[in-house]
């Protein structure tokens, strides 16, 4: 099939450009700045108008949309980002006929937590299952990949001599594997009875900050290590900080989300993937 990529050279965009490609699929990614042939530049801040998609979905079965950021700001808007853009290449899906959609919003946009993040993908995802076609809405935990800036983050962290844990780490989530999510996807377009469905993409088990970080030290082979846990007005303060500096990933919305937990049954991706989903306990391959 020939599918177009919104997003495909962000991480999650460009591990299913990857695993659609290997599964015999003709990939075209929409870009800021396109580098590939097969690349074409798309403004997802300023192409918030049906009429600007329509050209550039002729000839194509199915779109997956995988643009998203994790803060709001004036060159990254989330609403343009996460909800006017979308809106319109939705549309622009429907008059043109395509004939599968796949959107990647994230794991608790209903869980009520009131954060940008989530509150501007919610009209997106009613728009999305008001398409003519059979839609996948995958809603991701945190994702593991070797070449992913929040799991590269973690593993640094993990390799610390000592872990300062916001309020000891125990926020719950279930971190997901970026291979599973492109096999996911894979096997939804591979079957001809697939239905619209919204899934929760997550990884085998839930764990806490302290767990994941602990299991990654072990997977790289190195002793236990002393936890501190840092006070939550601490926490909060380092998060007002951060809300100053745009590259920091702690402010207070993100402050906010990690405080609300982040886990989901697996059941559904497990039927999607026709096997379990992978442990965050075996993400982490030492190199010798």
């Amino acid at each position: 099939m020939n599918i177009l990529i919104c997003g495909a050279s962000g991480f999650v965009g460009r591990h299913l450009t990857r695993a659609l490609r290997e599964a015999g699929h003709r990939v075209i990614g929409a870009v800021r700045r396109p580098i590939l042939a097969t690349d074409i530049a798309v403004d997802f801040r300023r192409d918030t108008n049906q009429g600007v998609w329509l050209p550039r979905l002729t000839g194509i079965d199915v779109v997956v949309n995988a643009v998203g950021v994790l803060r709001d700001s004036r060159d990254n808007p989330m609403q343009a980002l996460h909800t006017d853009t979308p809106l319109a290449l939705f549309a622009a899906c429907a008059e043109a006929g395509v004939r599968r959609v796949v959107h990647i919003s994230a794991l608790g946009v209903d869980s009520g937590v009131n954060v940008p993040y989530f509150t501007t993908r919610i009209t997106t995802e009613q728009a999305l299952f008001r398409l003519p076609c059979p839609v996948l809405c995958l809603r991701p935990s945190v994702i593991y990949g070797e070449d992913g800036a929040s799991a590269q983050m973690f593993r640094n962290l993990a390799k610390l001599p000592l872990h300062a844990l916001a309020m000891g780490g125990e926020q719950t989530l279930q971190p997901v594997h970026i291979d599973d999510i492109g096999s996911a996807v894979v096997n939804w377009l591979a079957d001809q009875n697939a239905f619209s469905q919204t899934v929760a993409a997550v990884g085998a088990e839930p764990t806490t900050m302290r767990g994941m970080l602990d299991s990654y030290r072990a997977q790289f082979q190195l002793r236990p290590v002393y936890h501190l846990a840092m006070p939550r007005w601490m926490m909060f303060l380092m998060a007002k900080l951060g809300d100053f500096v745009p590259s920091s990933p702690l402010c207070s919305d993100t402050f906010t989300m990690m405080d609300a937990g982040n886990t989901a049954p697996a059941t559904d991706f497990a039927r999607l993937l026709n096997r379990p989903p992978r442990s965050f306990r075996t993400f982490i391959v030492p190199k010798n």
